[in-house]
């Protein structure tokens, strides 16, 4: 049997030609079995995308127009391809299209942008699940023939470091199932969805390697790759070794490789391509990827970390939330009251004025004594929960408290949202046919 492989392209910058080209020769030398053709989706990461907070935790535009440039959408083709995907934070997919620069591409290709939370959905019947039986997807999604991953190579501290083609998928599903077992079970949670969006094709925005923060504010830093690969698990792997990360202490990537989604181990893959692995680990070994935990990062918050450990949850979600701070609005930590903040069950004596509680685990520390608890409930807290009660409740300002996000998350996702509703009223979710 043929090693699954994986081509990584020197690719120096944004131009659309340039990447075009390290695209066809990636896939001509992956040699795909599947024929690119009738429904084509493809799936980008725009969990966030903002010109002024949110500048490099997203797949390009540029890199998305490199991979229609690939494909044959004459209209004699019979081809047609759409862009799904769901963002975060509460805001409006189609604000991430406009941002990110998407709608450009719609009006440069015969393509549609999917944005999930105002369009028909699909319910989905997971066979194989631990945590999901069932999910929902758009229902371009669930019913395409050909599905390309198009990630953003980065960094993030809710799955031990890397975001990559399998923690792509948390994206392709509605916000509610988005946040449910988010905690301990992410990593079997990222799984399971392989069994509704299996990638036939991954296409990675590497040119800048997004690190070190909060997985929607943080910084980018040159790397001059495109990654490509037919196999989800054997592109994780070879992108978590460019890293300098152990692929199998990553626990989604080691849970898709124990249920049998790709190679057991980076000797099982074939590396292709005119880009060594050697370049950028130098560049990654010099770079801070911010995964720690929660209780070591440095500010005026006495943080206490209690059980269980939730690096997909709770612990997770504040330590993103620190970094966000930290990306655009560093001066803000000096601002930081010094109280006791616990996530997670806490058995120790904590007495202070105020004390600050992280989701529901943490209400149920049994030695509490203060005068004013600060409750930010949740398994786990949403951001959008995290941002608006620092605001309100301690005068700690994100730096996504900005007009335009406002606008967006509270009177334009709304009315998206309404929009959706009433779109999938006529058309109730059936699961897919066997």
């Amino acid at each position: 049997m043929r090693k699954s492989r994986v081509y990584l392209g020197v690719c120096s910058d944004y131009r659309v030609e340039a990447i075009q080209e390290v695209i066809r020769e990636g896939m001509n030398q992956l040699a795909l079995t599947k024929s690119i053709s009738g429904r084509i989706v493809i799936k980008p990461n725009l969990v966030m995308a903002h010109p002024k907070v949110a500048t490099d935790g997203y797949t390009r535009a540029e890199v998305i127009g490199g991979i229609l440039a690939n494909l044959n959408l004459t209209k004699d083709s019979g081809n047609c391809v759409k862009i799904v995907e769901k963002s975060g934070l509460g805001i409006t997919t189609g604000s991430a299209f406009r941002w990110a620069g998407y709608r450009a591409l719609a009006r440069q290709y015969p393509v549609k942008l999917v944005a999930m939370e105002e369009s028909r959905h699909k319910r989905v019947v997971l066979e194989k699940g631990k945590v999901h039986p069932h999910v929902t997807v758009a229902k371009d999604l669930a019913d395409r023939d050909f599905l390309i991953f198009a990630p953003k190579l980065k960094t993030n501290v809710l799955s031990h470091a890397f975001s990559g083609a399998l923690k792509l998928n948390i994206g392709s599903v509605d916000s509610k199932e988005r946040l449910y077992h988010h905690h301990f079970d992410l990593p079997a949670k990222i799984v399971d969805l392989m069994e509704a969006a299996n990638p036939d094709l991954i296409v990675t925005d590497g040119i800048r390697l997004s690190h070190g923060g909060n997985q929607m504010t943080q910084h980018g830093t040159y790397l001059g790759v495109i990654i490509l690969s037919d196999n989800a698990v054997a592109h994780d792997i070879v992108c978590a070794k460019m890293l300098n990360l152990d692929p199998h202490k990553i626990e989604h990537i080691q849970e898709a490789i124990d249920r049998g989604y790709g190679p057991a181990s980076f000797d099982d893959i074939e590396i292709i391509g005119d880009y060594p692995i050697a370049k950028a680990q130098a560049i990654a070994s010099k770079l801070d990827f911010g995964f720690m935990p929660v209780h070591e990062f440095p500010s005026n918050f006495e943080i206490h970390s209690g059980s269980p450990y939730c690096t997909g949850g709770c612990h997770g979600i504040f330590l993103d939330w620190l970094h966000m701070i930290r990306d655009r609005s560093p001066g803000e930590l000096k601002r930081f009251p010094r109280v006791p903040v616990l996530i997670g069950k806490v058995v120790q004596k904590i007495r202070a004025k105020r004390v600050l509680l992280i989701g529901d685990c943490a209400a149920a520390s049994p030695q509490i004594q203060s005068r004013h608890l600060i409750r930010i409930p949740g398994c786990p807290p949403t951001h959008k929960g995290i941002v608006l009660r620092m605001m309100y409740r301690l005068f700690l300002f994100a730096p996504l408290v900005c007009p335009s996000l406002i606008f967006d998350s509270f009177i334009l996702y709304p009315a998206k949202k309404i929009k959706g509703w009433f779109m999938n009223l006529r058309f109730k979710p059936e699961p897919v046919e066997d």
